[in-house]
C-alpha cells in the first residue's frame, strides 16, 4: 500500500481534492484522482495536483478549472500562515494574501487575491483573458470555448433533463465537444432577477462526469454571455450545492478581464491509501 498526502476543499460546493504533484507520477495523475474521488474514499468531484514552491496546480486530466484554483489559493495561504506561526508570528485578524499561479489549460498567470484564514476564505481568481469566441449555434443554446474547456449554455427554453448524463453526452457529441480536455453542459434561468445555473461537466482523461455542486468556469461562461461588448457587468449566479459565485466581466476598450470569486472551505486533510504501485509514498 503507498500512502497519499491530501487536502480537500469546497470552494462553493465543488469538492476538490489538492495531491502533492511530486508523489505521483503524471502518466498516473488522472487514474490516481479518478480512484481517490470514488465516494468510498475521499469522494469528491475534482482532483488537482499541486506543486507548492512553483505554485502550480496541474488538474487530473489537464483541464482548466477556476474553483480548483481558488482552493489552490487558499491553500497556498494556508502554507504561508503555518509558515508564520512556526516562526512564532501570531495574527488576530483574518490576513490577506495574494498570488500569481500557474494552472493547467490556461496560457499565463492567473492572480488569485485570499482573505480569511482556517477553515475558511475568501478566494477570487483575476483572469485576462484571450479571444474567447461566443457562439449561438442553436435557439436557446450558446457555445462559450475557454482555455482548457468550453461550456455549451442551454437557458430556460430547455428543460433540465431526468437523464442529464445521456442528455449531456448527446450534446457534447452532437457539438463535437467529446474530444477536448474538459466540457461541461449548463442548463441556466433567471428565477425572480436571480441567475442559477446547473452545471454537468466531463473530464476527459480522468473518466468523469458529474452534475458539480458548483462550477466557475462554467459560470464565467455565462458571464461572458451576458455580458455585451464594451461593458463591464457583476453577476451573481446561485449554484446548485446553495451557494453562489460572483463574477465579473469587462469588456471595455476592447480587452477582456473577469474575475471569479466566492467562499473556499477546507473540508479535510491527511493521508489517503491506496493499493500499491498507485502512488508513491509521501
Amino acid at each position: 500500500m503507498g500512502a497519499l498526502s491530501f487536502t480537500k476543499w469546497s470552494p462553493s460546493g465543488n469538492t476538490t481534492l489538492l495531491f502533492p504533484a511530486d508523489a505521483v507520477p503524471g502518466a498516473q495523475q488522472a487514474a490516481t484522482a479518478a480512484q481517490a474521488l470514488t465516494p468510498h474514499l475521499l469522494g469528491g468531484e475534482q482532483a488537482g495536483f499541486c506543486r507548492l514552491r512553483e505554485r502550480r496546480l496541474r488538474m487530473a486530466g489537464g483541464e482548466f478549472c477556476i474553483n480548483a484554483t481558488r482552493a489552490f489559493g487558499a491553500l497556498l495561504a494556508l502554507e504561508e500562515a503555518r509558515a508564520a506561526r512556526q516562526e512564532g508570528v501570531r495574527h488576530d485578524a483574518p490576513q490577506e494574501y495574494a498570488f500569481s499561479v500557474q494552472v493547467s489549460g490556461w496560457q499565463g498567470p492567473v492572480g488569485v487575491r485570499v482573505r480569511g484564514g482556517l477553515p475558511e476564505w475568501h478566494v477570487a481568481a483575476d483572469l485576462e483573458l484571450p479571444a474567447c469566441p461566443v457562439q449561438q449555434p442553436a435557439p436557446g443554446v450558446t457555445l462559450v470555448r475557454l482555455p482548457g474547456i468550453a461550456h455549451l449554455l442551454l437557458d430556460e427554453r430547455h428543460v433540465f433533463p431526468e437523464d442529464f448524463l445521456a442528455a449531456s453526452a448527446l450534446l457534447r457529441r452532437e457539438y463535437e465537444l467529446a474530444a477536448l480536455p474538459a466540457s461541461g453542459v449548463v442548463w441556466w434561468r433567471q428565477v425572480q432577477h436571480q441567475l442559477e445555473m446547473f452545471p454537468v461537466v466531463h473530464v476527459r482523461d480522468a473518466g468523469t462526469t458529474c452534475l458539480e455542486n458548483a462550477c466557475g468556469s462554467g459560470a464565467l461562461a455565462l458571464g461572458l454571455r451576458l455580458c455585451p461588448a464594451g461593458a463591464r457587468r457583476v453577476f451573481t449566479i446561485l449554484q446548485p450545492g446553495g451557494e453562489p459565485l460572483t463574477v465579473t466581466v469587462d469588456r471595455q476598450d476592447g480587452a477582456m478581464q473577469a474575475t471569479v470569486e466566492g467562499p473556499v472551505r477546507l473540508v479535510a486533510e491527511g493521508r489517503l491509501w491506496l493499493p500499491e504501485g498507485t502512488a508513491g509514498g509521501v
